[in-house]
């Protein structure tokens, strides 16, 4: 209950989302699975330094088409050591060891089996995908537990012997990693090339040697404990030091930096949009990135920031994840914010439809004469094409030339082969009840106001009219005039909103509120009083006993 301002909503969307069917989502849900082969990056790491991550996920922890979910699942031998000591030594921690357990059993996907049991028999398991984030609460479970161990060890609870074995095992795999037959039955088992083979064994080796000093400091540490022979407080902060660097050796690697300018320059495409538009405004026009498999940036920045400099080719190509600083929508067959999507195989008159003005794609889309000659700007180096979509756009919010009433859903299909949904001379609206105006002429539509939840239209018409509104229909969007009348949103053209205005002037404010948050807000807000209430229950109880006693 307490959880439910958060539950409510999130099933809401899932409900309405395509993950209501988890076959469609099976094989991607399984996909990021944790290889058992990963499990060893827990005690060592890093491992495959200096190779490329998408050889690494394919030939040796069963990614074959992209690099690792996680870059580091790195816990180290202290903290696991620590770990086990903490669970045998307070077992009313048990809850912990069960969590992490199970967290386990789950991140490991297809190859431990439990996942795909959940994910085939019980309802909504099929929300939780990518069993490999499941690693984070195995790491939770283990920190707590490790907390504990530090409790044990400053009890004296701890012995030297396991630390010492730990780091006898490592120094035995370093050595075995070394030899020139482990690279070879590498290189033959895995089917890597003997240079790939050779990087993987021989940091995978680096890394078990450095968790054998983390083990032999550790060793130190109880020693020390046993024999008294240092204050306890000096003795666990030696402990966390060695901890701490023992993670910031292992994990550094997984934090990728590089200079700021990376993450905050303007793009030149969006600085030629703006310099053709005049202005960057939200709710104004849409883009497609034209994506594909191939990757394009300069050699020097590769030379920088490494196979990370994907992320500075993708704001170059105003992708998703950056768009929304430069006030451009991004469509990529998503309408915004909301579930409703175009098929991906639309042309360009479609997209124009929806108010899609540019694309950015390679320059092999040039060999189209039609895109040729809308042609914006180009960004070599990227192999990079800013170019106008050749079909004029409809603007964001329009009155509808000639609405088509139909009583049930339209396949989109079949509307988006219709020549006059082409040319812009219909919109279908989804009515079953309610009589449409007919064709108007005339009329004037501005959009005063765009926000995410908050969209305000000024429509002046000299006859009731549809006014369409070329955002996704969907949940949660009301529409009222001016007088705090609301009117009834339809779903137009398949995917987007419509709605009836009466003659005259006036501003139609579409609102979005959060389907069931306010039922979750509640339900929380029930929970907290009940909590409230078993805490003032427990507090009379115990002072009752006190005084009796």
């Amino acid at each position: 209950m307490l959880a439910g301002i958060q539950l409510a909503p999130s099933w809401a969307v899932f409900t309405s989302s395509d993950r209501l069917d988890p076959a469609s989502f099976h094989e991607q849900a399984l996909y990021w699975s944790t290889h058992p082969l990963r499990l060893l990056t827990v005690l060592a790491y890093p491992v495959g330094t200096n190779a490329d991550p998408t050889d690494l996920g394919r030939f040796f922890f069963g990614y074959p088409k992209h690099g690792l979910w996680a870059e580091s699942l790195y816990l180290g031998v202290p903290v696991m050591g620590l770990a086990c000591l903490g669970a045998w030594h307070h077992r009313n921690l048990t809850v912990f060891v069960f969590l992490g357990g199970l967290a386990l059993l789950l991140a490991l996907g297809q190859y431990g089996g439990l996942y795909e049991i959940l994910y085939t028999t019980m309802p909504l398991w099929s929300a939780f995908r990518y069993p490999e984030k499941l690693m984070s609460v195995f790491t939770f479970a283990v920190a707590m537990l490790a907390g504990a161990g530090i409790d044990a060890l400053r009890a004296g609870r701890g012995h030297l012997t396991p630390w010492v074995i730990a780091a006898v095992l490592c120094l035995g795999v370093w050595f075995g990693l070394r030899t020139e037959s482990v690279v070879a039955w590498t290189t033959t088992h895995f089917r890597a090339s003997m240079t790939l083979a050779a990087r993987v064994t021989g940091s995978a080796a680096t890394a078990f040697l450095f968790s054998a000093i983390a083990a032999l400091g550790v060793s130190l540490v109880a020693a020390g404990r046993e024999r008294g022979a240092f204050r306890i407080e000096w003795l666990l902060a030696i402990l966390v030091t060695i901890i701490t660097l023992d993670l910031a050796r292992a994990n550094s690697s997984a934090y990728h930096t590089g200079p700021v300018e990376t993450a905050t320059f303007m793009p030149p495409l969006a600085k030629a949009i703006a310099a053709r538009e005049g202005e960057l405004a939200p709710g104004r026009y849409r883009l497609i990135t034209l994506r594909d498999g191939k990757f394009f940036a300069p050699e020097r920045m590769f030379r920088l920031l490494g196979h990370d400099v994907n992320s500075v080719e993708v704001r170059q190509a105003l992708d998703l994840e950056h768009n929304a600083q430069f006030h451009i929508e991004t469509v990529y067959y998503y309408l915004p914010g909301l579930k409703e999507k175009l098929p991906p195989w639309i042309g360009t008159d479609v997209a124009a439809r929806f108010n899609v003005t540019y694309y950015i794609g390679r320059h092999a889309h040039l060999d189209n004469p039609q895109y040729a000659k809308g042609i914006v700007a180009t960004l070599p180096e990227y192999d990079r094409v800013l170019f106008r979509n050749p079909v004029p756009a409809k603007p964001r919010a329009y009155l509808s030339p000639r609405p088509e009433q139909v009583a049930s859903p339209i396949d989109p299909a079949t509307l988006f082969t219709r020549p006059d949904f082409l040319s812009g001379e219909v919109d279908v609206i989804e009515t079953p009840d309610e009589t449409l105006p007919s064709t108007v002429s005339g009329g004037f539509v501005v959009i005063e106001r765009y926000a995410p939840e908050d969209v305000r239209v000024r429509v002046e018409t000299p006859q009731p009219a549809v006014l369409i509104l070329l955002d996704s229909f969907d949940k949660g969007w009301t529409a009222r005039l001016e007088t705090g009348e609301n009117v009834p949103i339809r779903r137009a053209n398949a995917l987007v909103r419509a709605v009836v205005v009466p003659a005259g002037t006036h501003v139609v404010t579409f609102a979005y509120q959060t389907p069931l948050l306010k039922a979750g807000a509640w339900a929380s807000l029930v929970g907290i009083l009940v909590c409230g209430g078993l805490l003032v229950h427990a507090h009379r109880q115990r002072r009752r006993s006190e005084s009796r006693a």
